[in-house]
């Protein structure tokens, strides 16, 4: 009996010490089930890291599909358009027509984005006088002649938020004088995607009566110095004063530009000779009405 007594008690005990055990083993694993995970910084940078690749993948792919796609159409007729022809962008001074004041020339762009108005780039130009196909039924190629800072300044804000290209023509000699571009101005244009560079030549003469000579050193040498600045091929010219002689367009060619733009009055065709393009002058106290007048819509 006595021994019987004793088995029951080891019974009991050895029991007891198994129940301690199993409440101590699963204390612990609720404690490591509840306990949060602690994530390193390296961790945390891949998941963040992570998460900004995909969305910006998202962000750029959503992009692109947003991008409208111009689809070129050939034309049964020759293409007519309008190169339109600024200077200053700032309040006019003493009369002088070479100003178009800011409010002015955001009313005429807004109305040309309203209108429907695609800008063109030097190389849409191009595309269009040589094939006759355009990106959209309107199209327009807005310039800047002698490469004021008040372009810069002004004009550019006021096409980027537009979503409106502009190309602007420089006199290279003129370069960091009081009211004229700087070398780090024309940068700043050449990295907006929807602006462009073009040469004015070096010092702005009159080529209608400068020697061969003289007038290929300004065609030349203007376009090297934008090349080398811009890391740029310069295609397209703009004459001084929009003037020109018999030889002008041969050694434009020659020295390797596509295009050349004159201020002969009137709308750009290839009838013109791509060396002696028209355009279109917008002087300042223009109205909406006639000024969409002028760009013939």
């Amino acid at each position: 009996m006595k021994k019987v007594l004793q088995i029951s008690i080891v019974v009991i005990l050895v029991a007891l010490v198994g129940m301690i055990f199993f409440k101590m083993v699963s204390g612990k694993s609720a404690r490591l089930e509840n306990r949060p995970i602690k994530v390193t910084k390296s961790v945390a940078d891949k998941v963040v890291g992570e998460s900004s690749e995909k969305a910006k993948s998202s962000t750029s792919s959503e992009q692109e599909q947003a991008k409208p796609e111009h689809k070129w159409v050939k034309s049964d007729t020759p293409i007519e358009f309008p190169i339109l022809m600024y200077h200053h962008i700032a309040d006019v001074v003493d009369g002088n027509t070479l100003f178009v004041p800011a409010d002015e020339f955001k009313m005429e762009m807004t109305a040309l984005k309203n209108a429907g108005y695609y800008t063109l780039s030097p190389e849409e130009a191009y595309r269009v006088l040589t094939t006759n196909e355009k990106p959209a039924e309107k199209i327009v190629w807005v310039t800047f002649d002698d490469g004021y800072k008040n372009a810069h300044d002004t004009a550019m804000p006021i096409l980027t938020a537009l979503g409106m290209k502009g190309s602007f023509f420089i006199i290279t000699g003129n370069l960091g004088n009081e009211d004229t571009m700087t070398d780090v101005m024309l940068s700043d244009l050449k990295a907006n995607p929807l602006m462009s560079v073009g040469s004015h030549t070096v010092s702005h003469p009159d080529l209608e009566y400068s020697s061969n000579e003289a007038a290929n050193a300004e065609l030349v040498d203007s376009k090297k110095y934008l090349d080398n600045l811009l890391h740029q091929d310069t295609s397209v010219i703009c004459y001084p004063a929009g003037r020109y002689n018999t030889e002008t367009a041969g050694l434009a060619e020659a020295a390797g530009y596509k295009l050349g733009l004159t201020t002969n009055p009137g709308l750009a065709s290839s009838a013109n000779g791509l060396f002696a393009l028209n355009r279109v002058r917008v002087s300042y106290g223009q109205t909406e009405a006639s000024f969409m007048a002028s760009v013939g819509n």
